[in-house]
């Protein structure tokens, strides 16, 4: 006599396993897209397209940054390694976004050069420090690095989409001579690589990964 498989039973399970793995890759899609923003970008740069299109563009840019951390905390899969996706993606995106800076607003970098390279020297900075300590690609996530990137995407926002003057791209510098100054000071503090440290006062919290 042929048995015939309950099928009944095992949809289920088989519908949640794949609805499972399909949620834990929400969090690198968003990375990943984050990081295609960044040419998109430049290519309406390009193209010479109405100032505007860059109001989404950031604001996406921003959303999925948030985003992506939150949804790989809340589906377990907040991994060492997607941390480093992630921070490696804000640093391509931004230099996107840069270049996308220098063709619709040249002579407001041209006037601030100057802070735009303490900005990139300080970013610079903690990724020699993190590489050179423990030999990988910073993530600490700190509270300030999120109000730097809620700073950034005002600041891009008015440069950008309002043609801004030069004064947004100083107060920027302040704020990343400040934060980063934290992350390389909580580098220093570990004997580990920080991932996911709040603030180099959370010392009960710093633990390598």
């Amino acid at each position: 006599m042929i048995q015939i498989p309950q099928l009944g039973r095992r949809m289920p399970t088989r519908s949640i396993v794949s609805g499972s793995s399909l949620k834990s890759r929400i969090p690198i899609a968003l990375t990943t897209f984050r990081l295609l923003l960044g040419p998109f970008a430049l290519v309406c740069a390009f193209l010479a397209l109405p100032r505007m299109v860059y109001l989404p563009i950031l604001v996406l840019g921003t959303l999925s940054d948030i985003y992506d951390g939150v949804l790989a905390r809340k589906f377990h899969v907040a991994t060492p390694f997607l941390r480093r996706y992630d921070s490696a993606t804000d640093i391509v995106y931004y230099l996107f976004i840069l270049t996308v800076l220098w063709i619709q607003s040249r002579q407001v970098l041209k006037r601030t050069w100057w802070a735009i390279l303490i900005l990139l020297a300080t970013e610079a900075a903690c990724i020699v420090v993190c590489r050179v300590r423990f030999g990988k690609y910073p993530a600490t996530h700190t509270y300030l690095a999120k109000f730097y990137g809620l700073c950034l995407l005002s600041g891009l926002v008015a440069l950008l989409v309002f043609n801004a003057p030069g004064w947004v791209i100083v107060a920027l510098m302040v704020v990343a001579l400040i934060t980063n100054a934290e992350i390389i000071a909580i580098h220093f503090a570990m004997d580990a690589p920080p991932v996911d440290v709040s603030s180099i006062f959370a010392r009960r919290k710093l633990r390598g990964a």
